[in-house]
């Protein structure tokens, strides 16, 4: 762990240097002093925000795992993700339009054409411009391969996409979209690829928003396309399955981290409430029973942002990450985040579920995180069925 303050960590990455931490204190008095204050409007009003998100733009956030040239950096997938856990613990609709604005720049960066990067990628690190990754369908969220979405050809310089996809976060107020199409057939096993596909093309049209519970504040809205014709260079180079699991990696450590800060939050408020708050002739703190429960809070807050921190290392030597060590952390992490902060609503007792405490928008968010990016079942299945086939006498099980 990093140093440590009044008993925090104040990292889990040794590797940030002092300049590193001199940047999260920047971004730490971001949050406290412009996201914080809006985050309780933001959720009650369910407005988008993108002040803030220009904001967080002009201190790089949005830029941080890019070089100057715009290039993908991975010794800084580190730090991206630090500022990620930090944001998300004042408001995970910040957080999240932070974080996915990344996500789409990296594939851009790792994958587009020259002509598509130059277009939007300078945007989405200056916070001018704003992506949606369209990936899930109305009858396929996790089964990816059922997708229906398809591209044809139209001659060796267009195609033609038609179909719809479901739940496209930030879509409504996007610029662009990135879509996986089946090439030429819908049937399952049609080889894809993946399109940058502007969202105010003839043939696409971005349905109404549709608020969830919880991220409340980012819009979400289906996608549909319509014969809408596009120049063959729209197309990433790289097989469309592959870059948007690729995509869907990244887009799971970044829900992780998210968790992990709820958590955080969910310490950082609790622990103050318990300290004040009196029954019985002494504080709540003074209770064991709150303390067992603050102690397994922490414990499961350590062992999150422990296995944050591998699977964001994994990411970063390349190849897309190692899939299962993601889920787990994906998984834990936002398994972790709905039991404590439901027990962080329980401890604040009937002013857990006021509206103008914040543990009980945290509970909302983190119950968001268990769904998006592949649910916490699909991520058992895939870590049972990994479990199932390896042979655990091996002294290092991943050899």
């Amino acid at each position: 762990m990093g140093r440590q303050r009044s008993g925090y960590p104040v990292s889990a990455h040794d590797e940030l240097d002092a300049d590193a931490r001199e940047f999260l204190a920047v971004v730490n008095d971001f949050c406290q002093s412009r996201v914080a204050p809006r985050a309780q409007e933001i959720d009650l009003t369910g407005e988008f925000f993108p002040d803030l998100l220009a904001e967080a733009a002009a201190l790089g956030l949005q830029g941080l795992i890019f070089s100057e040239d715009g290039k993908i950096d991975p010794a800084m997938f580190a730090l991206a993700h630090e500022t990620t856990e930090l944001i998300a613990s004042y408001s995970g609709a910040v957080a999240l339009g932070i974080s996915i604005a990344r996500l789409h720049g990296y594939l851009l960066a790792a994958y587009a054409p020259s002509e598509i990067r130059d277009r939007w990628l300078p945007g989405l690190m200056d916070g001018t411009i704003r992506g949606a990754f369209a990936l899930s369908e109305p009858h396929s969220g996790t089964d990816i391969r059922a997708g229906r979405t398809v591209a044809t050809t139209i001659d060796a310089d267009t195609v033609s996409i038609t179909g719809e996809k479901a739940w496209i976060t930030q879509s409504p107020a996007a610029h662009f979209c990135i879509v996986l199409a089946k090439l030429e057939s819908a049937d399952r096993d049609a080889p894809t690829a993946a399109f940058v596909v502007p969202l105010d093309h003839e043939g696409v049209t971005v349905g109404k928003d549709e608020p969830m519970s919880g991220f409340r504040g980012m819009p979400m809205a289906n996608v549909h396309f319509d014969g809408a014709r596009l120049p063959s260079t729209a197309r990433l180079h790289v097989d469309g399955f592959r870059g948007m699991l690729e995509g869907l990696n990244l887009a799971r450590l970044d829900a992780g981290c998210y968790g992990v800060g709820f958590i955080r939050a969910a310490l950082r408020e609790t622990s103050t409430y318990v300290r004040d708050r009196e029954a019985f002739g002494k504080t709540l703190g003074d209770l064991q029973i709150v303390q067992e429960k603050l102690g397994h809070m922490h414990a499961d807050y350590l062992a999150a942002r422990g296995l944050l921190r591998s699977g964001v290392e994994s990411f970063a030597a390349g190849g897309g990450g190692d899939a299962h060590l993601i889920s787990a952390a994906k998984m834990f992490a936002s398994d972790a985040a709905m039991r404590h902060t439901t027990e962080a609503v329980q401890l604040h007792g009937g002013y857990g579920v006021h509206l103008h405490y914040p543990v009980q928008r945290l509970m909302r968010d983190a119950k968001i995180t268990q769904i998006i990016d592949g649910t916490s079942e699909i991520h058992a299945l895939m870590l049972g069925r990994a479990a199932a086939r390896a042979d655990w006498s091996l002294i290092d099980i991943h050899a």
